[in-house]
């Protein structure tokens, strides 16, 4: 690994946007509200503004069905298609409010309408002030955890090769290649929706989760096909939801990589293990 330090330009949005729906695991009808920031991407609660919780790896508190941050007083949770998305769409900063619970909407199950939402403000740039550090591979980095591959490599530029497979359902298995940057992101990968398997649902609601899940929110399979009256929007859309999913858990490395991402049936433990074990990697060798 090398750390390259240069100067480029800070984005972030000019005025406030709101969007609100329910949580999927709590039902909460929540308000999420994004202010320009220049000091990163942050989550508060109102009334709370002054605590903020820098969405960063090592503010990572679980990553058991979703991704959640915080600092042991306050935490969000399901906040991967939101830094996804910002990370996708190359915005540094915005100071992201929570109202009425800590959980981020699950709107449609994808990023589409966060992309939408985006499109209501400008992204502005502001040349940056301080030099930023970016990470470019040099070389190959892999772990394994739990019967998951991740691995990162050498590549011109940001990359994910993802591939997913269930030993129930083997006509899921899929394979997506992508490069990540903004058109392709809205195109490809924001429109596809989170998913679940029928024998979860149970499960899951026994243990207090799935509350506000719906066939209009997630899509579910079954060994008779999907649940869904609406047909896919891609016919591998799972595993570019799974992709989404990364993007998310990769925005809270806090610096842009450039390299290609190959994750062979990972999940958010995963991805998670697996930015620790990177950065940690980047750490020894500037200590070399």
């Amino acid at each position: 690994m090398a750390r390259i330090t240069h100067k480029r330009s800070y984005r972030t949005i000019q005025q406030p946007v709101t969007f609100r729906g329910v949580g999927v695991h709590t039902g909460a009808d929540t308000s999420v509200t994004l202010h320009p920031s220049d000091h990163g991407i942050t989550f508060s609660k109102r009334g709370c503004e002054n605590a903020l919780i820098n969405a960063t790896i090592d503010n990572v508190l679980d990553t058991v069905h979703g991704t959640s941050i915080g600092n042991g007083e306050i935490s969000f949770s399901m906040v991967e298609h939101l830094l996804g998305t910002l990370f996708a769409n190359e915005i540094d900063g915005v100071n992201i409010i929570v109202e009425n619970g800590n959980e981020i909407p699950i709107l449609d199950g994808s990023a589409l309408p966060l992309v939408q939402m985006l499109k209501g403000t400008e992204i502005i740039r502001r040349e940056a002030v301080e030099l930023s550090d970016a990470v470019i591979v040099r070389k190959p980095f892999h772990i394994t955890h739990k019967g998951s591959f991740l691995a990162v490599y050498p590549a011109p530029q940001c990359g994910i090769t993802y591939f997913i497979s269930y030993k129930e359902y083997p006509e899921l298995t899929q394979q997506k290649t992508v490069v990540v940057e903004p058109a392709l992101f809205e195109e490809e990968i924001a429109p596809a929706r989170t998913y679940a398997f029928l024998e979860w649902v149970e499960p899951l609601r026994k243990q207090g989760l799935i509350k506000g899940g719906s066939l209009e929110n997630s899509l579910v399979y079954s060994k008779d096909g999907f649940l869904n009256p609406d047909p896919l929007r891609f016919q591998d859309e799972l595993v570019r939801h799974k992709i989404l999913d990364f993007l998310g858990d990769l925005s809270l490395f806090g610096k842009r990589i450039q390299g290609h991402f190959v994750i062979l049936c990972g999940g958010h433990t995963a991805h998670i293990a697996f930015l620790r074990a990177l950065k940690q990697e980047i750490l020894l060798n500037r200590q070399r």
